[in-house]
Order: structure tokens, then sequence, then C-alpha cells
């Protein structure tokens, strides 16, 4: 199964930084080793986790459910990064829903295994470095909700939540509707315009993009 991971991906995890090559792979190398062929919350929201997860291959989406019952995709997640080291290392509980997606592999490891393998301080400046990651990240979906138009605004999502690597995005059209901030019927003619430029093609429950470079917008 090692042989699937993308191990040049888990190197370069940011939670790992200032560590020796050697360092990273004796760390990794006491992780365990989670496959999943099927979609699994491998994290759940309001739940504490004895452990957190390094992505080794495939995607993880990390949904938010409000009280309404309402499930936003608010990020996906890519090989190399991390997933409920904040609440590991805090001891608080999961602030969302973390869903692997199909063919996925994961590492687990503990605040313990982390700590053995790293000096405090560098854990620290680490954790603190993917937390200004993420807000430079909510920051700027504020700002496209606030400052884009619909179009540009389903355009950007679409490029984010796709990579050249994996061109397909789980989102339904009601799901979108609500993020870009437009009715469903809107929706559904904005894809159809993408779709006859040839730029996305609709799935079942998900759309393939074709060409990534038409929809990005420097944010």
């Amino acid at each position: 199964m090692t042989s699937l991971i993308d191990h040049q991906a888990l190197l370069g995890c940011p939670l790992l930084e200032g560590l020796t090559v050697a360092q990273k792979e004796a760390f990794l190398a006491d992780c365990t080793v989670h496959r999943f062929d099927a979609p699994t919350d491998i994290l759940k929201q309001g739940e504490p986790t004895p452990v957190f997860y390094l992505i080794g291959r495939g995607r993880v989406e990390v949904i938010y459910l409000d009280k309404q019952g309402n499930a936003a995709v608010v990020h996906v997640a890519d090989p190399g990064e991390v997933l409920g080291e904040v609440e590991g290392l805090s001891g608080t509980r999961c602030a969302s829903t973390c869903r692997t997606l199909p063919d996925a592999i994961v590492l687990s490891a503990t605040d313990e295994l982390l700590f053995r393998h790293m000096p405090p301080r560098l854990i620290v400046r680490n954790a603190a470095a993917i937390l200004q990651s993420r807000l430079t990240r909510d920051n700027e979906l504020r700002a496209i909700a606030q400052f884009f138009s619909v179009e540009e605004r389903l355009c950007i999502y679409l490029h984010q939540f796709t990579t050249d690597e994996h061109r397909e995005a789980r989102l339904s059209q009601s799901y979108l509707a609500a993020m870009v901030g437009c009715s469903r019927q809107t929706i559904n003619k904005l894809l159809g315009d993408l779709r006859r430029e040839g730029i996305i093609e609709l799935r079942r429950g998900a759309i393939l993009v074709l060409d990534r470079e038409r929809l990005k917008i420097d944010v």
C-alpha cells in the first residue's frame, strides 16, 4: 500500500517544515496508514479526536454542518495537507467533518507521536503557519462573496475545488447555488453556458472541469 502514497507530497507537509528528510521519514514511518475505497468520515464535527491525519493519496472533503442541517463543503484537501491537528493538539472538538473521497489513503498520528519527533517550538510555529494560511483562504472566500459577480464566483469556486490532477468536483447544483448566492435556475443556466463553451462536463452529482485555465480569475 505504501507504494501508492504520494511520498513527495507528504515530505512537503507544512506541519513537518523544519525537519530534515530523515526526520520526516522517521515520523511518517511511525504513522498508521489507512486506505478508504469508499467515502468515509475520518473526523466528525462536534466530536473529539485522538488523532490527526496527513493525506497520502486522493482527496478529503472538509464539510461544515450548520444548525439548520445545511452541509457546506468549505475545502477539498489534497495530498500533503494535514487535518485535525488543531483539535488534536488543543483537545477541542472537531470544527468540521472530514470525509475521504473514493480511493484515498491517509496517515494517522497522535500529538504524543508528533512531540516525540519534533521540538515543541517547531510544532507551534508550523501549526500557527497552517492556521494563517487557512485564515487567508477564508478571507479570500469572503472577498469573493462580496465583490465578484455571480458568474465570476461560480468560475472561482469550480477552479478552487479542482486541480489539474483532480478535475471532478462533487458539488450539486443546489449546493453551488447556496455557495454562489443565487437561485438553482441561475446556476443551471450558468453551468449550461460553461458546458456549451467546452469548459465543463456535467455528470450525475459532479462537474468535470475540462479547461481549468478558462475558469481562472485573479482574487
